[in-house]
């Protein structure tokens, strides 16, 4: 098959969505189909460069987030399809929502990945409200994926959400993956030495990383613990004065994808403290490498569908009970390394390659419903 990717940002490194998008990508061409990407060319080359589009006002706000939105160009979208007998559509904004309308024209069958909620957008302008979301959402299925096919859901938790919304689409649950580097990566033989909680996410009101520094403060063993905040983000320095007022002043610092592997390689937890999440990847490499996970359950969090008992969630923006389960994990070392091995197996039902071949599944069944 001739897959077209379209995709505002490509390369961005930091962005849970364009990241899974790469494995994707990889794991299409590993099975032998040619792959196309139409996106921003920066930080990398792409098949169908387009220009970056500037939104007033919000523009400030998108680079802040350290995304870039793509200028919706018709020619070289016209010219990406010409060679496409697929296309996905991977990010809901401009240049999606001409993509989709262009191939339902050209008769090429196209789906869509569903990455973000509203939440995730109008939290951070301030406007997370029900009706300012409710109009995201009609957005997204009226502009976004409305000519699509089907649609790619992470979880069950997502395609019920779609469903409430009145998604015409097709919908299949299938996970963003893990990548078998994290599988593989080694860790630690016991718990402690230091008893060490990592937190991954950017520094943002979203991930609510407060939660956590709160929590710690409320722990029996917060002159112990060491604690990692792996990230960066407009709230770096609100975090940097937090952590100076810690009993033991945690770690705040950015880490590359190879550098976050061998931290994690010395964590015994990993804590998610996001209320509004698709499918949370950082929490999920973490466990698949070792971390025994304490997510966050909210109505919009999916990542939570991945804790295997209680203690390894918590209420969202509850640090008292946060506070409980870190206390948990720390006062039982042998129940912490028996749930590390049940994480490493369940992982391996999540991996990248498993979900591309059921997104490869996906793929040829809604290509076999075109006439």
């Amino acid at each position: 098959m001739r897959i077209l990717i379209v995709i505002d940002d490509f390369h961005n490194k930091s962005n849970g969505m364009c990241i899974s998008t790469q494995r994707f990508a990889n794991e299409f061409k590993k099975r032998g189909h040619e792959v196309r990407v139409i996106s921003c060319p920066i930080n990398g080359k792409v098949d169908y460069p387009v220009s970056q589009m500037y939104v007033p006002f919000f523009n400030r706000i998108i680079k802040r987030e350290g995304y870039h939105l793509a200028w919706p160009n018709g020619k070289a979208l016209k010219q990406a399809l010409t060679w496409a007998n697929v296309v996905a559509i991977e990010t809901p904004f401009p240049l999606g929502w001409r993509a989709q309308r262009l191939a339902k024209k050209a008769n090429i069958p196209t789906y869509g990945t569903f990455h973000i909620f509203p939440q995730n957008l109008t939290q951070n302008i301030h406007l997370n409200y029900p009706f300012f979301n409710d109009l995201v959402m009609y957005v997204f299925r009226e502009l976004s994926y409305k000519k699509c096919i089907a649609i790619q859901c992470p979880t069950e938790k997502v395609k019920d959400h779609l469903i409430k919304y009145n998604f015409q689409n097709e919908l299949y649950v299938i996970s963003n993956g893990i990548s078998k580097e994290f599988i593989e990566n080694p860790h630690k033989p016991n718990p402690g030495h230091p008893f060490t909680i990592l937190c991954i996410g950017r520094f943002s009101n979203e991930k609510k990383q407060i939660t956590l520094f709160n929590a710690i403060k409320k722990s029996k063993y917060r002159d112990k613990i060491k604690v990692i905040f792996a990230g960066k983000g407009p709230l770096k320095s609100k975090y940097q004065k937090l952590a100076d007022t810690m009993p033991k002043r945690p770690i705040l610092k950015f880490y590359t994808p190879q550098q976050l592997r061998r931290v994690m390689v010395r964590a015994d937890l990993v804590v998610h403290c996001a209320d509004i999440e698709v499918e949370g990847m950082a929490p999920m490499e973490a466990f698949a490498a070792g971390c025994v996970p304490v997510i966050a359950s909210s109505p919009l969090s999916s990542t939570d569908t991945y804790a295997l008992t209680e203690m390894n969630r918590f209420p969202a923006e509850d640090s008292d009970i946060l506070a409980k389960r870190i206390d948990y994990w720390y006062d039982h070392p042998s129940k912490l390394k028996e749930m590390r091995k049940k994480y490493r197996e369940f992982s391996k039902t999540l991996t990248v390659s498993k979900s591309a071949d059921k997104a490869l599944e996906m793929i040829k069944e809604i290509s076999a419903d075109e006439p």
